[in-house]
């Protein structure tokens, strides 16, 4: 029942059991397939057995887990957030707020996972403003916000609740003015706002920021009719809602993280690095069943496909664990120094097969003594990868050189081909950090585009820059920059 939601464990932030909002997951024919132990205790239910009874049991508590109900308002873009009144198991109403979110595994796998928050207590008061026709605030001193009166003009004619306690270093033996205790764009709102409710009668709020005592604070101020020239305030500090609110969007949005690096990681899996698996039993079989009859010519070239897909799969499996470790943020970054020129040298020493099949020339045009501030196993797969690459696309006879310019701060590094060139619009796609792409090389080399995302990701991290220029049929030059200094590291 966890294999979904172990998601939120990765960023070790979340665990969904003390998560202090309301977790549940149901599939899309409406079985409930998760539920955290705070939902539990909004709904009065002991367990996920008593839950399940319990919705067997109620048509209105079935009701709020309909996925027919989730859909409306996951589906509706202009919603982030939707409130709805839920039936405990008491049979009691709970105004709850929630958050939806749609996972596609595949067709016939879809679920429907929801965060709520109990906002019953919000609900109440806005019913209280409604009876307010008096002086009488026994009820609203139950509730932990501050009250004002205040005047058309803007004075605080009377304040209760320990307002006081807010503002303590003002005055508060003369009458204050909203000028005096807040920020002017602050203070004209709501001098605005309770004058629409003096011409209207209807209650207003708005939320707004306030530093206090040097501490960033949210208040939500809400607005009614006192009398006929007066409104009644309530303020109530909101930072702690609003920070579990930002903590909500930011947990949906690693979720989306999630689920699109396990998209692509299948994705990977299931079409890029099966094919070579098959290519590689095709041609074994090949040789075990027809090594008798195959010429020595035959099976050196067999055999030297398989050397090949290996190769390709092996730098793909590599590609695909660091990608991973990245997007877990399980990845160390220990920059050091390191002499370039021998790292492109070992590079090249691991190409010098892929590059010798299609007679390309390898010069190593770098600094013989420059020394670059880098982690090395990250500075080494950002040039074998895009160095891989320029491989794949220069044609039998071409060339591929490295070059390198120091500066203060910061080291370029340039690996340019004369292959067959990309096309401006291509260019774009191949440095979009959203998109992997790919084409086929010059005699059909397949790939991922894995490679240089994953060098996208690895200069990021160096708080470099990476970006290429090309001309078709002249070649292509990736160049990126790493800074040099440990000061400067991101």
């Amino acid at each position: 029942m966890h294999t979904y939601f172990e998601h939120f464990e990765l960023s070790n932030t979340y665990s969904l059991d003390n998560f202090a909002f309301g977790v549940f997951r149901v599939d899309k024919a409406g079985k409930l397939v998760f539920v955290n132990k705070y939902m539990l205790q909004l709904l009065g239910f002991d367990n996920y057995s008593e839950l399940q009874d319990g919705i067997k049991g109620s048509y209105a508590l079935k009701v709020c887990f309909d996925p027919k109900r989730l859909v409306s308002f996951i589906k509706d873009s202009q919603k982030t957030f939707y409130e709805y009144k839920w039936t405990t198991k008491n049979g009691q109403k709970k105004l709850l707020r929630e958050f939806g979110h749609e996972v596609i595994i595949d067709p016939d796998t879809v679920y429907y996972d929801c965060v709520v928050e109990d906002v019953s207590e919000k609900s109440l008061i806005d019913r209280l403003f409604q009876d307010i026709k008096s002086s009488d605030y026994s009820v609203l001193k139950a509730i932990p916000d501050y009250i004002l009166i205040v005047s058309k003009n803007g004075d605080i004619v009377e304040s209760k609740n320990n307002f006081h306690q807010l503002f303590s270093k003002k005055n508060t033996s003369t009458i204050l003015t909203l000028d005096e205790i807040f920020e002017p764009a602050i203070a004209e709102t709501t001098v605005q706002l309770i004058n629409e409710v003096l011409e209207t009668g209807e209650t207003k709020s708005f939320s707004f920021e306030y530093n206090l005592l040097g501490t960033q604070k949210f208040f939500e101020a809400r607005f009614a009719i006192r009398s006929y020239d007066e409104a009644l305030m309530i303020l109530r500090d909101v930072t702690q809602q609003k920070i579990a609110e930002q903590q909500v969007l930011k947990f949906t949005e690693e979720l989306k993280q999630l689920n699109a690096t396990k998209d692509k990681f299948f994705s990977i899996i299931g079409h890029d690095l099966r094919t070579p698996i098959n290519g590689l039993l095709n041609y074994s079989e090949i040789l075990s069943e027809e090594c008798d009859v195959l010429s020595k010519e035959e099976i050196k070239e067999f055999a030297g496909y398989i050397g090949e897909i290996a190769r390709t799969t092996n730098t793909l499996l590599n590609n695909l664990l660091e990608w991973s470790r990245i997007q877990s943020g399980k990845i160390a970054f220990e920059p050091k120094e390191i002499h370039l020129y021998l790292i492109v040298d070992k590079i090249f020493r691991l190409l010098s097969a892929m590059a010798l099949s299609k007679q390309i020339k390898l010069i190593n045009n770098v600094q013989a003594d420059l020394i670059c501030y880098a982690d090395e196993n990250m500075l080494q797969s950002i040039i074998l990868n895009i160095t891989s690459n320029a491989i794949k696309f220069t044609n039998l006879g071409g060339q591929i050189r490295i070059d390198s310019t120091k500066f203060d701060e910061y080291v370029k590094i340039s690996i340019a081909d004369n292959g067959v060139g990309i096309t401006e619009e291509n260019i774009k796609l191949l440095l979009d950090s959203n998109i992997t792409f790919t084409t086929l090389g010059t005699v059909k080399e397949k790939g991922t585009g894995l490679g240089l995302m994953l060098s996208k990701e690895f200069v990021k991290i160096h708080n470099g820059n990476i970006w290429a220029e090309s001309e078709l049929g002249k070649g292509s030059t990736f160049s990126f920059t790493i800074r040099n200094n440990y000061s400067t590291q991101a």
